[in-house]
C-alpha cells in the first residue's frame, strides 16, 4: 500500500515539476515579448521625435520665406492693384436656359402630357 502511495506521490511530484517548468517557460517567453515590444515602442518614439524636430526645422518662417524668395516670382503688392467694389463688373443675369431651348424648338407654350390615362 505504501509503495503504491509512494508511486502516486512521485507521479504527482513529476507532474507538478513539469507544470511549474511549463509555466516558467511561458512566463519567460511572455517577458521576452514584452521587452521586444517596449524596445519597438521606444524606437518609434525616437523616430517620432526626430520627425517632429525635422518638421520644426522645415516649417520655420524664416526658412520658408527664404525659399519663397528663391523659387517664387512674388513681388509686393502695389497700391494701384487695389480696386473698389464699384470697379468690379456687374453680375450677369442668366435667364432660364431650359425655357430658351424650348422656345427655340417651338415647344414653349404646349402642355406636357406624362403617364397613361388608364
Amino acid at each position: 500500500m505504501t509503495r503504491i502511495l509512494n508511486l502516486v506521490l512521485v507521479g504527482l511530484l513529476v507532474a507538478s515539476a513539469i507544470g511549474v517548468y511549463s509555466i516558467k517557460y511561458e512566463s519567460t517567453l511572455q517577458a521576452e515579448k514584452v521587452a521586444k515590444l517596449r524596445r519597438s515602442i521606444d524606437a518609434e518614439r525616437r523616430s517620432i521625435e526626430a520627425l517632429r524636430a525635422e518638421w520644426a526645422y522645415m516649417s520655420q518662417p524664416e526658412r520658408v520665406g527664404d525659399m519663397a524668395k528663391r523659387h517664387l516670382d512674388l513681388v509686393p503688392m502695389k497700391i494701384t492693384q487695389v480696386i473698389t467694389p464699384a470697379d468690379l463688373p456687374a453680375k450677369v443675369q442668366q435667364g432660364d436656359l431650359i425655357a430658351e431651348k424650348l422656345e427655340g424648338l417651338g415647344l414653349a407654350g404646349q402642355p406636357q402630357v406624362t403617364g397613361s390615362t388608364q
